[in-house]
């Protein structure tokens, strides 16, 4: 069965990602081009093995089934952070900053604001919205990021 990929915004849900107008690459680009940190200041994506008929009967129950693991980033499209959330092999999910490749015990130097939250990232975990938008994209295609990325866990989420 295909699978679609759903879009939140802001923590609601906006839309199935699609290459309707654009290619999914320029879309997601368009999307994360838009982060704000004011009106649009988080952006989700998550699959859902389904079809589209399925998602517009029922989309409140697709994410209470599929939300669970999900790629987001939040800020603005000048500087964001990405983060991971999916299911582990126990069964377990676990919550990861995602950045370019880094030695993950060098110090958390930088800032990122997202809403009332000030969170430390290694400048490595900052993107700009055209630095997100490949990961992004792997993440559509395959549920995961991209080799080559490292993934620091955040133990409490």
């Amino acid at each position: 069965m295909p699978a679609v990929i759903i879009m939140k915004t802001n923590g609601s849900v906006s839309s199935v990602l699609n290459d309707t107008f654009r290619p999914l690459l320029d879309q997601i680009r368009l999307c994360l081009g838009l982060l704000d940190n004011e009106d649009q200041f988080a952006l989700l994506v998550f699959a859902a093995p389904i079809d589209d008929r399925t998602w517009r009967a029922g989309p409140q129950s697709v994410i209470d089934e599929y939300g669970g693991s999900y790629l987001q980033a939040g800020g603005t499209a000048e500087k964001m952070s990405v983060e991971l959330r999916r299911r582990e092999d126990d069964g377990e999910y676990r919550f990861f900053i995602v950045g370019r490749d880094h030695d993950l015990a060098e110090p958390l130097t930088e800032m990122i604001d997202v809403q009332a939250a000030h969170e430390p990232r290694h400048p490595a975990e900052l993107f700009t919205a055209d630095q997100a938008a490949p990961v992004f994209l792997h993440y559509v295609e395959h549920q995961t990021v991209p080799v080559g990325y490292t993934l620091r866990l955040i133990a409490d989420r």
